[in-house]
C-alpha cells in the first residue's frame, strides 16, 4: 500500500498538495528582504545600506552605517532580479523555487545511493515537508533565505559527488555555500578524504579548493573594508534582542554555550501550553529558541540502524562534527524558530548514514514515521503563523 501510495507517478498530487502552503508562505507573506535591500545596495558598488528596510532586524550598526552581517552570496542570487524590480522584489519568489529544487536533489541522492525510488520519495518528502528545512523555507525571514541557499548549494555538490564527481563545480558550489553560511566550510572535509583515492589527486585537490580559497579571500576583503579587520563579520554590532546581547557579552564563541546549544539541538521538547497548571488549547507550544531535531523528524532516529562501518558513513559522521563544532561553540542559539535550523548546515550529510539505513527499513514503518515528522512540524508552523 505504501509503495503505492507515494509513487511519484501515480501520486504527483500529492507533492502538489505538500507544496501548496509553502508557495503561499513564499509568494503572499513578504516578511524581511533585508536581502534584497543588500542586493539593492550592491547596485550602487556599496557594502551598506543605502536604503533602509522596514526593520533593521539582525543588521550590523558600524560607525553610522548599517551592514549585513551573515554571507553575502544570496544578495548576489537576487541582484539580476532587484536591477529590475528595485526593492519591490520578494525573496520568496527565488526560496520557493530552490526548495522545489531541492526535492529533486535529496530524491536523485537518494537514488544515487541505490536506495528503491519509493523510499527516496519518502526521504525527499521528510527533508523538505518534515524536517528543520521545512519551516525555514516556509517563514519569511532573511536569515532563513541564506539557509536555503546553502542547503541547494550542498546538496548540489553532494549529488554532483555520487555521479560525475566534477571537482571544480564541486568546489565552486562549496564556496558559495560558505559564501552564504560560512559554517558550512567544514563540508570540504568529506571531498578531500575521497580525492587522496585519486591517481590525479594533486589536480583534483587545486581544482576543488581554488575557488574556496578565491572565497576566502573575498571574504577577507569584503570584512576589511565593512569593519576594518579581515576577521571581523560584524556579529559583534548586530541588532538582536537584549538577551541576546547579554548572552554575547561572554564572547562570540565559548565552551560555556555547548551545554544550551546541545539541548536544544537534541534534548529540548515543545513547551506545555498551560492555564494554572491546567493544559490549554493547543496543548503544545514551539519554543522559540528550538526545539530537538529528532521531534520535529522521528525518521531521524533510525540512523542509529546504519552501517558505521562503511567510510562513506564515517566520514559523513566526521563532517556533520566538524560543522558542529562551531555552531556548539556560538552564543547564539537561534532566535524565532521551530526546531533547531542551524542544523541545516550539516542536514544534507546526515542523508548519507539515513539512506544507508533505511535500506534496511520496512517502507511501512518508513511511512509512518516521515509522515508523523510532516504533521508534526506543519502543526508548529500552523500554530507560529497563527500567533498562538
Amino acid at each position: 500500500m505504501f509503495k503505492n501510495l507515494f509513487s511519484f507517478k501515480n501520486n504527483y498530487w500529492l507533492l502538489t498538495y505538500l507544496f501548496i502552503p509553502l508557495f503561499a508562505f513564499n509568494i503572499i507573506i513578504s516578511g524581511e528582504q533585508q536581502y534584497v535591500y543588500l542586493a539593492h545596495a550592491f547596485s550602487k558598488f556599496s557594502f551598506s545600506l543605502v536604503e533602509l528596510p522596514k526593520t533593521l532586524y539582525d543588521f550590523s550598526y558600524f560607525n553610522g552605517k548599517y551592514y549585513w552581517p551573515i554571507g553575502p552570496f544570496p544578495a548576489v542570487l537576487l541582484l539580476p532580479f532587484v536591477l529590475i524590480f528595485n526593492t519591490n522584489f520578494s525573496e520568496g519568489f527565488i526560496k520557493f523555487p530552490l526548495t522545489i529544487i531541492n526535492l529533486y536533489l535529496v530524491y536523485k541522492i537518494c537514488q544515487s545511493l541505490k536506495l528503491q525510488n519509493s523510499k527516496a520519495l519518502f526521504v525527499a518528502i521528510f527533508f523538505i515537508f518534515g524536517s528543520i528545512y521545512t519551516p525555514v523555507a516556509s517563514l519569511p525571514y532573511s536569515s532563513y533565505f541564506a539557509h536555503i541557499t546553502a542547503t541547494t548549494l550542498l546538496l548540489i555538490a553532494l549529488l554532483e559527488f555520487l555521479n560525475r564527481r566534477r571537482y571544480l563545480l564541486i568546489g565552486l558550489t562549496l564556496s558559495l555555500a560558505f559564501l552564504a553560511r560560512p559554517t558550512t566550510l567544514s563540508a570540504v572535509l568529506f571531498f578531500l578524504y575521497f580525492l587522496k583515492q585519486k591517481p590525479d589527486f594533486l589536480y583534483n585537490i587545486f581544482k576543488l579548493t581554488l575557488p574556496i580559497l578565491l572565497s576566502l579571500i573575498f571574504t577577507a576583503y569584503y570584512n576589511y573594508a565593512r569593519f576594518g579587520s579581515i576577521l571581523d563579520s560584524g556579529y559583534q554590532y548586530q541588532l538582536i534582542p537584549e538577551e541576546s546581547v547579554q548572552r554575547r557579552a561572554g564572547g562570540l564563541f565559548s565552551t560555556n554555550y555547548i551545554p544550551k546549544n546541545l539541548y536544544y539541538l537534541i534534548f529540548k521538547p515543545p513547551d506545555l501550553v498551560l492555564t494554572e497548571s491546567h493544559p490549554k488549547f493547543p496543548f503544545l507550544k514551539y519554543n522559540p529558541y528550538g526545539m530537538s531535531i529528532f521531534i520535529l523528524s522521528p525518521i531521524l532516529l533510525l540512523i542509529v540502524r546504519t552501517d558505521s562501518k562503511r567510510k562513506i558513513v564515517k566520514i559523513s559522521f566526521i563532517t556533520i562534527l566538524a560543522t558542529l563544532i562551531p555552531i556548539l561553540l556560538y552564543y547564539g542559539i537561534g532566535w524565532r524558530q521551530i526546531g533547531y535550523r542551524y542544523a541545516l548546515d550539516f542536514a544534507p550529510f546526515l542523508l548519507i548514514p539515513l539512506v544507508i539505513a533505511l535500506k534496511k527499513i520496512n517502507i511501512k514503518t518508513i511511512g509512518i514515521l516521515v509522515l508523523s515528522g510532516v504533521l508534526i512540524t506543519w502543526f508548529f508552523i500552523f500554530e507560529f503563523l497563527a500567533g498562538l
